[in-house]
């Protein structure tokens, strides 16, 4: 081989690492480093800290359109190690639970494991919690809008909590809704002790967008950005992404699949690559080549087509074989079980009994959890890291016979479902 063709090889070897390493970064769950939000951010810190340093309650309405950073930006906030001490964080996604009612009864199992009374006494008991003595309690809660009923008692009650007497609750609630409080919950606005702060997430823009992928990128390669991916691919995804959602889920989604793409071309050209014969063409030698616009073109095309993208298509075949089989196992564990919701250490427990059933290859735990991040991005379900990664909570976000109905034509996946007992 010329010296010329090894250097090539060399150069494509290591753009295969960097393309593995900017798939690894491209994931969905909460960044260290949030970019492009420090105005909403510092709002935040000025929000939280002043009440927390002087034990004072308040609540915040936080709003926004999905895929815009609202929950990041709280997780972010909250992990602040300079007085990450001095409360106490429960978070709920309200999406979960089972009735507007429950939330109270959910809170109170939070706040006190042992608590094993009625659902009409959860909220006395709340009041009387948390106005005793003791640490400052963060409540945030994820899709607050499902907590709306006729007469918005549940909302009221929730908002209320802060303003009690000697009141140690700090209350934030995350909506799509701009307007929720204003259009919902006119009484509020009437108490300047129940009003609460406002804050909007508006869509990310293009240059927004862009720089948030260079920026994950750039954390986990040691080269230049653009050996991975060029800035005007970068540009035009922002651009798209930005006229239509402002998702940055989505962008991130399309653009990791785009770089696993061109990390499994060059593998491909690797293999077909010459070995040692001098007298071999140096032109078959794989180029260090990044993604591009085509590429994207190509990959944001097969997402707009893709069964879960529209959650209407009956056609899985875009879906990876290990996300089909966490699909379906998390689907026998809800119909089988009393909960919306599981942990992810349960469901890679399932998962693990539904691949050596069918002589499949399990994934390790930690593999497990990436993979359930690609199937979080594709909205497939919902899933929340707070503390150990293996008591994560994940649940569907579609509606289960959607899932069942677009699954019972696949003979692997339907024999799970039908055998569901065996792996719970």
């Amino acid at each position: 081989m010329s010296s010329e063709s090894a250097m090539l090889l060399s150069h494509a070897h290591q753009n295969v690492t960097s393309f593995a390493k900017a798939r690894q970064a491209l994931h969905t769950t909460t960044p260290s480093t949030i970019f492009c939000r420090d105005k909403e951010l510092a709002v935040l810190e000025n929000f939280m800290r002043p009440l927390i340093d002087e034990r004072k309650s308040g609540s915040m309405y936080i709003s926004g359109r999905p895929g815009t950073g609202k929950t990041a930006c709280v997780t972010h906030i909250l992990s602040n190690t300079t007085f990450s001490r001095k409360f106490w964080s429960i978070f709920v996604n309200c999406m979960l639970l089972q009735t507007p009612a429950s939330i109270f009864q959910h809170i109170a199992e939070q706040l006190d494991p042992n608590w094993n009374a009625s659902a009409k006494e959860a909220l006395p008991f709340l009041e009387d919690r948390l106005t005793d003595t003791g640490p400052m309690i963060v409540l945030v809660l994820d899709e607050i809008d499902q907590m709306s009923t006729r007469d918005q008692s549940v909302l009221y009650s929730i908002f209320e909590l802060p303003a009690l007497k000697n009141s140690r609750l700090i209350l934030i609630g995350l909506a799509n809704a701009l307007d929720l409080t204003d259009r919902g919950l006119v009484r509020l606005q009437a108490r300047v002790n129940f009003k609460p702060v406002l804050l909007n997430f508006s869509p990310y823009s293009k240059q927004d967008i862009a720089t948030i992928l260079s920026q994950r990128i750039q954390e986990a390669v040691t080269e230049d950005v653009g050996n991975v991916i060029s800035p005007s691919a970068l540009q035009y995804l922002g651009g798209k992404i930005s006229s239509t959602s402002g998702d940055i889920r989505k962008a991130i989604d399309i653009c990791r699949r785009a770089v696993e793409l061109a990390e499994t071309a060059v593998k491909k050209q690797l293999v077909m690559a010459p070995s040692n014969s001098e007298s071999q063409n140096s032109g078959s030698v794989p180029t260090n080549k990044c993604v591009n616009i085509a590429l994207l073109c190509k990959m944001m095309s097969s997402v707009e087509s893709s069964a879960f993208c529209s959650a209407n298509s009956d056609d899985m075949d875009d879906t990876p074989l290990q996300q089909k089989l966490i699909i379906v196992t998390l689907l026998v564990l809800v119909k089988m079980g009393k909960s919306k919701q599981v942990t992810l250490g349960k469901l890679h427990q399932s998962y693990s009994k539904v691949c050596s059933k069918y002589g499949v290859s399990a994934i390790d735990f930690d593999e497990f959890a990436h993979t359930c991040s690609l199937v979080e991005s594709r909205g497939i379900v919902t899933l929340k890291k707070n503390g150990s990664t293996r008591l994560a909570p994940i649940c569907l976000r579609l509606d289960e016979r959607e899932v069942e109905s677009t699954l019972k034509d696949k003979t692997l996946l339907s024999s799970i479902l039908v055998q569901g007992s065996l792996f719970v």
